[in-house]
């Protein structure tokens, strides 16, 4: 029997994570995900949805790839962080992202205010349940301050 290279080994154990999670949105009748398979060398694969957050839809998405992380992003303000609002933002998101730990808060290249969560996403202890449970966690928190922090990226 040949043994699989590293590289076929890692599209392999991606696949399992793929299956896995997708798996456990069809067992739990969660539709509301679309997803892509990107062609790139990390192999990644992105479940796209919205997540309501005081009557506004904020695009989510879970970025899966061949490393041992899944990444949980939540675009909470589109292309509103100009380079000048940046330098005046900076101090707000510092204090945000040392108080609230498992939420880290970035801007885009193209300006995009973001909340992310790296989650382990190790292949054989991947667990979907999990993964849905923090997205409920972020639901929760961006329920709670969503005003907070609508009011410091718009503030002058």
């Amino acid at each position: 029997m040949a043994k699989a290279t590293k590289e076929e080994t890692k599209v392999i154990e991606m696949e399992n994570k793929i299956e896995k999670m997708t798996q456990f949105l069809a067992d739990n009748k969660i539709e509301c995900f679309d997803i892509q398979k990107l062609e790139d060398e990390q192999h990644t694969t992105i479940f796209r949805s919205r997540m309501e957050v005081k009557g506004q839809l904020l695009p989510m998405a879970l970025l899966m790839d061949d490393s041992v992380y899944l990444m949980l992003q939540v675009q909470i303000a589109p292309q509103v962080i100009d380079e000048e609002k940046l330098k005046t933002l900076a101090a707000a998101i510092n204090n945000m992202n040392n108080n609230v730990r498992p939420f880290k808060f970035t801007v885009s290249d193209r300006g995009d205010f973001m909340l992310n969560a790296c989650i382990t996403a190790e292949n054989n202890t991947f667990n979907p349940a999990l993964v849905n449970a923090i997205m409920g966690e972020a639901v929760k928190f961006m329920e709670a301050q969503y005003g907070n922090i609508m009011e410091a990226v718009w503030a002058k």
